[in-house]
């Protein structure tokens, strides 16, 4: 062979070698694992998102919770807490961990806009989700806080079995008792903070 045709075969390797790293960074949302964002008062429920692509994880992506102004003026914020924009990087197996300290469901359903959270990676909009959380009742007091008012709210929709968006704090379509589970620490523990 040439050193020509040497010289383009190279070429054509090193454009595939990066075509296929560059999609295999690529967000897919149909592999990625986005449901809706958990807040608790103090941040006491870590909220995960798995970001997978064509290659696999995607690993040392930069993910940003970005929260509509509906969203935003809608939830309950705990002093300290960023917002509009709460940004992690995901580990080695595509997993970014969030820790929103906050309170207060968010249905996209019943916001102005139709929009809760846009979730971005490396700035692709991979998808549109709603906030759950055990601070799910609103309160006068200025706090975001776990309370009475919460637990027997969210005991009529686990007594019953129904489902209701905002009592489905793992997102899997239905009221049951990884929910509960859930509820149970930041309730037991009366989970609360200042509200900005």
């Amino acid at each position: 062979m040439t050193t020509r045709r040497l010289s383009v075969l190279a070429a054509i390797l090193a454009l595939a070698g990066f075509a296929a790293s560059a999609v295999a960074g690529i967000p897919d949302p149909s592999l990625s694992t986005v449901p809706n964002v958990i807040a608790s008062p103090g941040g006491t429920i870590p909220y995960n998102v798995t970001i997978v692509g064509q290659g696999g994880p995607v690993a040392s992506a930069n993910v940003q919770l970005r929260y509509a102004v509906a969203g935003d003026t809608s939830a309950c914020w705990c002093v300290g807490q960023v917002r509009p924009v709460i940004a992690a990087v995901t580990n080695a197996s595509g997993i970014a961990t969030f820790n929103v300290s906050g309170g207060l469901c968010l249905n996209p359903a019943l916001l102005a806009g139709g929009v809760a959270v846009e979730v971005f990676v490396n700035d692709i909009k991979l998808k549109e989700v709603g906030q759950i959380s055990p601070d799910v009742v609103a309160t006068p007091s200025g706090a975001c806080e776990v309370g009475l008012n919460d637990a027997v709210s969210f005991t009529t929709f686990l007594a019953t079995s129904t489902y209701s968006f905002c009592y489905d704090i793992n997102s899997d379509g239905a009221v049951g008792l990884t929910d509960a589970v859930l509820f149970t620490s930041p309730a037991a523990s009366a989970a609360n903070c200042t509200e900005q």
